[in-house]
């Protein structure tokens, strides 16, 4: 019998509470979450383990959210990972610019239920 192999999150947040909070939502729905809690570091988890699904946030010290994506991007072996933005910034500026200009698959602003994120993340992963 063959294991089903289980979707591998990155979750790249700078505040320690908020990633276990998404690493406990996420482990309890079967993901596999690997979690950096800078940009740079979350480049290295990335190059590293080629996840299939990011969740960036945008604040965050060093690299910010979207330096990061840009730099993701620019990798041939990485740019077609799906960006999930979770965030407190509410701007519809900001929303626009990581829809349309960055190319982010979702933009979900903090704070953010379990089921949204859920739900974003389901979608997201079947495309």
């Amino acid at each position: 019998m063959s294991e089903t192999r289980r979707p591998v999150i990155a979750c790249i947040e700078d505040q320690p509470d908020i990633a276990e909070l998404i690493d406990l939502i996420l482990q309890r729905k079967g993901y596999t979450v690997l979690k950096a809690y800078d940009g740079d570091e979350g480049l290295a988890l990335v190059r590293e383990h080629k996840p299939d699904l990011i969740l960036l946030d945008l604040m965050m010290p060093g690299l910010d959210g979207w330096r990061f994506h840009a730099q993701l991007r620019e990798d041939p072996e990485l740019r077609d990972i799906p960006v999930i933005y979770v965030t407190a910034r509410a701007s519809a500026e900001e929303r626009l610019r990581a829809l349309e200009k960055e190319g982010a698959a979702a933009y979900i602003v903090k704070p953010f239920s379990p089921r949204e994120l859920l739900e974003i993340i389901e979608q997201t992963l079947k495309r």
